[in-house]
């Protein structure tokens, strides 16, 4: 038997098509940039993190451990590195996940997650706390709009005194698959979405420009409560395992994470090791 679709299909869904999408956050009289989306012309998805003021993470390919609880802690430090660089998320066509810089980080915290034509949902998450340690965003840069090769897009806030934290988070689907509330011949490439609490926000569909393209990125941006009592704070997990076992609470499941910044970032280095390039010294092989 076939699952109950629930929900109409639009014939002809719209999305932002770019190969470089900024997003930023206004919730004062400023603008701060976030993340970067890029479509590589292969297909890959990354995700870059420049803005960040604070330079050093551990980055890791942490694991759930298969205890039957619906929450558990990942302490990112086992199995994690040190970096001393911001760096990019990848998730390439054929499901291989992993993080790096160019000439700058080493291509060493990987793992094998899921195939994009697969992929159906949640593909990551950002969580990040303190707006002013992100770059300011420009707004006579920014007023070209939408291009095939660079478009900014802004999630609006009110002002408030509540110290709390931000979460961006991205689900990958067909165009095709996408199911909305009323009949429609089109939408997008903003849309409405509603949460399993009820919460209705606006989404971004964001999609390649590239030709022949069937899927699109679904971004959201929500408020949260703090993440810890430092005042900046950034953090991503994605290249998930499949959807039955992350569901699968008797099952170990993997991902990949990181935070920045990283309290004692030297002394870390000298117990679980760095994935940063270290120049050979004259004479000398590169370690």
């Amino acid at each position: 038997m076939q699952p109950r679709v629930v929900g109409y299909q639009a014939a002809n869904v719209n999305a932002f098509r770019s190969e470089r999408i900024i997003l930023t956050v206004k919730r004062d009289e400023g603008r701060h940039k976030l993340v970067q989306i890029i479509f590589g012309r292969d297909g890959s998805l990354f995700v870059n993190f420049p803005y960040f003021r604070h330079r050093t993470g551990i980055l890791a390919a942490a694991t759930i451990p298969g205890n039957g609880q619906k929450t558990s802690e990942v302490n990112l430090q086992l199995g994690g590195k040190v970096a001393s660089h911001l760096v990019k998320y990848a998730h390439h066509p054929d499901g291989r996940a992993h993080f790096s810089q160019d000439g700058k980080v080493r291509t060493a915290i990987k793992r094998q997650s899921i195939a994009l034509d697969r992929q159906e949902g949640h593909i990551f998450s950002v969580l990040f706390q303190g707006l002013e340690a992100f770059d300011a965003a420009d707004d006579a840069k920014d007023a070209a709009g939408v291009s095939p090769k660079r478009t900014v897009l802004t999630f609006e806030f009110p002002i408030s005194a509540h110290r709390d934290a931000m979460k961006i988070v991205g689900r990958w689907s067909l165009a095709s698959a996408l199911r909305f509330r009323e009949p429609t011949t089109s939408i997008g490439p903003i849309v409405p979405t509603q949460d399993p609490e009820g919460q209705i926000r606006n989404a971004f569909l964001l999609a390649s420009p590239n030709e022949h393209v069937e899927h699109v990125l679904l971004v959201t941006c929500e408020l949260i409560p703090a993440l810890s009592l430092e005042p900046h704070a950034l953090v991503f997990y994605g290249g998930f395992d499949g959807r039955e076992i992350m569901n699968d609470t008797t099952r170990e499941a993997g991902f990949l994470g990181f935070i920045y910044p990283a309290a004692d970032a030297e002394a870390l280095k000298a117990t679980i090791g760095t994935v940063d390039w270290i120049r050979p010294t004259r004479g000398g092989s590169e370690r």
